[in-house]
């Protein structure tokens, strides 16, 4: 082996004997549960970071294994990472699995801002028994959102994510929209974390100067 060879083995074994390695826990509303372990050399460095873990994850429960959840560093505190919750998604190949012969897939997808001025994109996916019509997709797509922006107005952003990820969402939705016609299947596929407050504070003041500004002129 060359002496620049050699060097350049002890530099990255050097590297990575400097860094330290973190442990990734997630949020309070999902009991701090360890997601994970990462190395950095700076934890400066680990802000913003995201990590992917799974519901089977955080529950044990291996039945929620193809929701994946994403989650965003936020700070470090000693070797700990906090989280914050940033969205979810449920895999392909399990969505691919639950379409039928004879059945409808209706997607209802929308921007709500929670009690405390978190705004997401939620998706909802509801699976009928049988095929349904244009008007009956059009009732449960406004059952869906009655639900979905009713819960959003009266929860702050931790309480809205717990009934996303945990079903109790899903399962409102499903009572509304069961009374237009049978549903077989009726979840949140999949939702993302847009805004924090502090940016749609920021957005709503710079919409009212705009709005002053067009009533001057």
């Amino acid at each position: 082996m060359s002496s620049k060879s050699k060097q350049s083995t002890a530099r990255t074994k050097d590297k990575w004997r400097d860094k330290i390695w973190y442990q990734i826990l997630a949020p309070d509303y999902f009991d701090n549960k360890d997601i994970g372990n990462t190395p950095a050399g700076n934890p400066d460095l680990l802000i913003g970071r995201t990590v992917q873990p799974t519901l089977y994850d955080l529950t044990g429960d291996f039945d929620r294994i193809h929701v994946k959840l994403k989650f965003k560093i936020l700070e470090v505190t000693g070797t700990q990472a906090k989280t914050v919750f940033y969205g979810h998604e449920w895999s392909s190949d399990y969505l691919r699995g639950l379409v039928r012969r004879g059945t409808s897939r209706i997607d209802w997808i929308g921007p709500i801002l929670t009690k405390d001025d978190y705004l997401m994109r939620i998706s909802v996916i509801v699976f009928t028994n049988t095929r349904s019509k244009t008007s009956q997709e059009h009732a449960i797509r406004k059952g869906i959102e009655k639900i979905i922006r009713k819960h959003a107005k009266k929860h702050t952003f931790d309480e809205l994510v717990t009934k996303v990820i945990l079903g109790d969402l899903a399962g409102d939705v499903h009572d509304e929209v069961r009374q237009i016609m049978p549903i077989r299947e009726c979840e949140i596929r999949k939702s993302k974390v847009l805004k924090g407050p502090e940016e749609v504070k920021t957005r709503r003041a710079r919409l009212r100067r705009g709005t002053a500004a067009e009533k001057e002129a």
